[in-house]
């Protein structure tokens, strides 16, 4: 399957609608990624919070710091479980049509619209080189 139709950076239409429906098939579990992220600052807000109020003893460092390490650990599971399945609907359902990896696909045309709306030459430059690596990573 061909990524580019010309030399400018632009993705065939038929990529264009296969990134689009990725973004619904994966719609669910981004939403999971952002609520555990939420939860994350929360968990450790909370952590130090309680620790300070509810145990006003020597221990409370220790509750403090094992609160901190447990809401970020157990914050970490559903982004690893998120990150899974679009990788895993990525490969079984995408990349026997398209050929390459479709989180990697998605990447490049991020940086590529990116690169467009770009303010300075730094931020195009910048985004080029992220663009030409996804490029790279998807063998092209």
């Amino acid at each position: 399957m061909q990524i580019t139709s010309s030399e400018d950076g632009k993705l065939d239409k038929r990529l264009e609608m296969l990134i689009d429906q990725f973004e619904r098939d994966v719609a669910p579990y981004d939403r999971l990624s952002r609520i555990a992220a939420i939860t994350t600052s929360a968990g450790v807000v909370t952590s130090i919070v309680l620790s300070m109020l509810i145990l006003p003893s020597s221990y409370t460092l220790y509750v403090g710091v094992g609160g901190i390490l447990a809401s970020i650990v157990l914050t970490k599971l559903p982004i690893l479980y998120a990150d899974h399945k679009k990788h895993e609907i990525s490969t079984h359902k995408y990349k026997p049509v398209t050929g390459v990896c479709m989180c990697d696909l998605y990447q490049y045309r991020t940086h590529l619209r990116k690169m467009e709306m770009a303010t300075t030459t730094v931020e195009r430059i910048r985004h080029n080189k992220l663009a030409n690596y996804y490029k790279h990573q998807m063998g092209l």
